[in-house]
């Protein structure tokens, strides 16, 4: 990994200097620069060192090629300031970043190469499905995408900033269909798609369902399809890796999700016979009696799962059960 020494200069719009108050010394700037080959280390300034119009450092960070953007953040409370410009200058050779914009505490935007703030394309879309049987509604969700030559950090898609923005005001509701949108800046094209990994946390310690996760490149519109068919939660993991789902091969192994309402008797094993018909003619009864969720199935308020397997349905859809 190469590291290059850089020039680096901050020029302070002089109006922010009327207006602050107490300045703390953790009030910060948060930056770093993302060029043809990657992202650099993230820079740490403090505010009390910006006491004049321009602050300039010498600096080192990792060579990433050719330089196109530059993430700034303020880190700071009650705090607002005004960057006119950033510069990096290495072997007289000066990257440009115009801003001219206020920032507000923990304020965060995208600036390009010699033009300006801008609001970067997604490269990822993502749709996570809840599963109407979901009890929880205050759910922690990181995702990780593992690719064949990459994987990315985990993405936490409660965060709902410049990086990654969600349109749902409430996520992982009972039955919902919630769009994240990965900033390219916050994430490179990691190519085909083979796992996901995601990490659940029920801040309300409710159990939660995930149905399935799509993943869809915004760049070449390749689209990855994730069966989770999973709970989360208290005494449940909170961890899972999924495997890619490939809709052109045939699938025969089905999951089954019962709810028990009430029973007679609940201190009884009980078995349920389950009849399910295709669209291509093939039916087939199957007994279910091995929860994979809980060790005495159908038992009042539980949720089982029965995983099953069919033989010679393809993709065919299920037109009627009993």
């Amino acid at each position: 990994m190469l590291v290059q020494k850089y020039q680096l200069r901050l020029r302070t719009a002089s109006e922010t200097f009327i207006q602050q108050n107490y300045i703390s010394n953790t009030d910060n700037f948060l930056i770093y620069f993302k060029g043809d080959q990657g992202l650099t280390q993230t820079l740490t300034i403090p505010l009390n060192k910006l006491i004049e119009n321009m602050y300039e450092c010498q600096l080192e960070l990792v060579d990433v090629g050719n330089l196109s953007l530059v993430h700034i953040k303020l880190d700071a409370n009650n705090v607002r300031w005004k960057l006119n410009s950033i510069e990096l200058e290495y072997e007289k050779n000066i990257s440009n970043f115009p801003i001219h914009r206020w920032l507000d505490s923990s304020q965060s935007f995208n600036v390009l190469l010699n033009q300006g703030p801008i609001q970067l394309a997604s490269i990822y879309t993502i749709i996570v499905r809840t599963g109407t049987i979901s009890s929880s509604t205050q759910l922690d969700m990181h995702l990780a995408l593992i690719g064949d030559g990459a994987s990315t950090l985990p993405f936490y898609l409660n965060s709902n900033s410049n990086l990654i923005h969600s349109t749902n005001n409430h996520l992982f509701q009972s039955g919902s269909k919630n769009f994240f949108y990965i900033s390219s800046f916050y994430s490179i094209d990691i190519g085909q798609l083979f796992h996901i990994q995601i990490w659940c946390n029920s801040i309300d310690k409710l159990p939660y369902y995930c149905e399935s996760i799509e993943v869809i490149n915004n760049f070449n519109d390749k689209k990855y399809f994730f069966l989770v068919n999973h709970w989360f939660g208290p005494n449940l993991e909170e961890y899972l890796s999924v495997p890619l789902i490939n809709r052109n091969e045939e699938s025969n192994m089905f999951t089954i999700s019962i709810k028990t309402i009430d029973i007679s008797k609940s201190d009884d094993e009980h078995l349920v016979l389950i009849y399910i018909e295709f669209a291509n003619g093939k039916s087939y009864e199957e007994a279910l009696h091995s929860s994979e969720t809980h060790q005495i199935p159908f038992q009042k308020n539980n949720i089982d799962f029965f995983s099953v397997t069919f033989d010679n349905v393809n993709d065919n859809e299920v037109t009627s059960y009993d």
